[in-house]
Formats: C-alpha cells, sequence, structure tokens
C-alpha cells in the first residue's frame, strides 16, 4: 500500500488541516507521499520534514504568529497605487517570503532533503496553463515552490523559477488528486477545505469583484470534479474524504482566527476518522451525483452532519 496526503488550498481556512492532520497522527495513519497545493502545500511541508505530533505543532505555531499583514501588506491606498500604476499584483510577497523563511523554510532547503515522506508541491506554468509538480526533480527547491504554489492572482505576484512563472497551484485543480494517482499512490486522504453536505445560498451578485470571486469558485469546483472521476476511474485507489468547513464567515485573507480554526478541524476530523471508514471512504457513484452540491456520504453519517 502506498498513502497519500492530499491537501487543498483555501488561503486562511488552511489552519483547519493543522488539526486534521493531528488527528491522522494521532491514529496512526502516516503517510508514504504528500501532495499539497497552495497552503496545503505549507502544511504538508512541515509533515514533509517528520510526520510526528511535533512537526504538527510547529505548524500550529506558525498559523498562530502569522498575521494578515504578513501575507498582505500594505494600506488600502497602497493598494490602489499599485492597481493603478500597473503592477502584477495588489500585494507585494517579500514579506510573505521573509515570514516562510523566519518560520524554518530556508532558500536551501531541497525537495531531496525531506527524508520522511515524498512532497509534491502544485503550481500552475504561466506562461503555458499546465499543471506544474515541483518535487520530481529533488533539487527543486522547497522554499520556490511554496512562493508558486500560493501565488494568488491577483493578491501576489507571479513567482519566477529558473526563468519561468508560475501562479497559484488551485488555478488548475484545488484537489490535486491527479498528482498522487500519477505517482502510484494506492490509498488517498482528501483535506478538502470545503463544505460538502449542501450548496451554499449566495444572496444576488452585484459589483465586478463579486461577480469574478463567483465564476472562480465555480471554475476551481469543475476542476476538482475532473480529478474526482480520475479517481473513480482509477477504481483501485481508497479515497478518503475529509471534508474541513466553517460556518463562521471567515474571508479567505483574514489570518486572525487560527487558533479557532485548528481546533475546529481536529473535532470535525476526529469525528469523522471516529466513525471508521463508511464515514470517510467515497462511493464511485458519489462521483457523479454533483459533488459539490451535496456531497453522499453514507446516509447515517450524513443525517448526523445535518444534525449537528
Amino acid at each position: 500500500m502506498k498513502r497519500a496526503f492530499v491537501l487543498s488550498g483555501g488561503g486562511s481556512l488552511g489552519a483547519m488541516q493543522v488539526g486534521a492532520l493531528r488527528v491522522l497522527l494521532e491514529n496512526k495513519i502516516v503517510p508514504d507521499l504528500i501532495v499539497g497545493c497552495s497552503v496545503g502545500a505549507l502544511n504538508g511541508s512541515f509533515l514533509a520534514m517528520a510526520p510526528t505530533m511535533a512537526e504538527v505543532e510547529r505548524a500550529a505555531q506558525v498559523w498562530r504568529n502569522v498575521t494578515t499583514e504578513r501575507v498582505y501588506p500594505g494600506a488600502k491606498m497602497w493598494v490602489v497605487w499599485r492597481f493603478l500604476s500597473g503592477q502584477d499584483s495588489l500585494y507585494d510577497n517579500r514579506s510573505f517570503y521573509e515570514f516562510l523563511q523566519a518560520s524554518g523554510c530556508t532558500p536551501a532547503l531541497t525537495f531531496g532533503d525531506l527524508q520522511s515522506s515524498k512532497l509534491y508541491v502544485t503550481a500552475t506554468h504561466l506562461r503555458t496553463g499546465q499543471l506544474h509538480v515541483f518535487g520530481d526533480d529533488p533539487r527543486d527547491r522547497v522554499l520556490d515552490a511554496l512562493m508558486a504554489s500560493t501565488a494568488l492572482t491577483p493578491m501576489h505576484p507571479p513567482w519566477e523559477v529558473n526563468g519561468e512563472r508560475y501562479v497559484d497551484g488551485g488555478t488548475v485543480t484545488p484537489l490535486p488528486l491527479r498528482v498522487a494517482l500519477e505517482r502510484d499512490a494506492t490509498e488517498i486522504y482528501a483535506l478538502h477545505l470545503h463544505r460538502p453536505d449542501k450548496e451554499v445560498r449566495t444572496p444576488r451578485l452585484r459589483g465586478v469583484t463579486a461577480l469574478i470571486n463567483q465564476t472562480v469558485n465555480t471554475m476551481l469546483r469543475l476542476q476538482a470534479d475532473h480529478d474526482l472521476h480520475l479517481i473513480e476511474t482509477a477504481r483501485r485507489v481508497r479515497l478518503h474524504y475529509l471534508p474541513l468547513w466553517t460556518d463562521d464567515p471567515i474571508e479567505p485573507t483574514d489570518f486572525g482566527h487560527a487558533p479557532a480554526l485548528i481546533e475546529q478541524g481536529y473535532a470535525q476530523a476526529a469525528t469523522l476518522i471516529g466513525r471508521g471508514d463508511d464515514a470517510t471512504l467515497v462511493d464511485a457513484e458519489a462521483v457523479h451525483n454533483h459533488w459539490w452540491q451535496g456531497w453522499r456520504l453514507p446516509v447515517q453519517v450524513d443525517r448526523q452532519l445535518h444534525n449537528e
């Protein structure tokens, strides 16, 4: 058996994955390989150092220390100036680059240095629009990969590696199951920052920003659906789906709620893992039923989730 953890993107909600990772390790579920997209790549990089509770706690401490100003620095007028002057992004990424280094990811660290679990980080090649996977080449630098995978347009500028520019891996797929499948995973634990049990109702959309956000969210859901179809085709793979969500109205750019989100992620994952495989294993038939509108969990689990 070759076990993979696949961690989706999701901005500040990524703190929930730290709580879920703690649950998996407590239950002796340890990955052979880790695939991360955007903020999921950041979380996965800690576990790839060593699949221990100490590393999970280190990741939790990083989340407690991060602030919105470290990720998206500058006053609103500065953001407006960058937009009007034709900059590549609304925010400078140098502060975030420094924060990652202060958190232990040095420029010298390569994927070949990660001995505990194989780590793969996804990004989107800006020129071609194709999915790029850092980590196949052990000489790839982890810091470059993390900066590329989290370069969310238009928030952060593209990140350049060897003369090529890359943007957020979620542009191609927010839940890169295909990467684990192509690297011969036979069991996958997918930590997806998404609410699966009902369609989110939104008020009438007004304004350019709201319309852009809705369009992008729709695109990402369809891309993740494509990866789930790939998993269905490869029936040899056991897919454990662990959705993580919060009912609190927290913006993906608001990094001030990490402690609470870590605890929520822990509670949700513990509930699902505690119920056994029937609560996490995905029925192949479910893929056909528009999973983003109503993931067809086992009936008894679905009812319990709705009643909690």
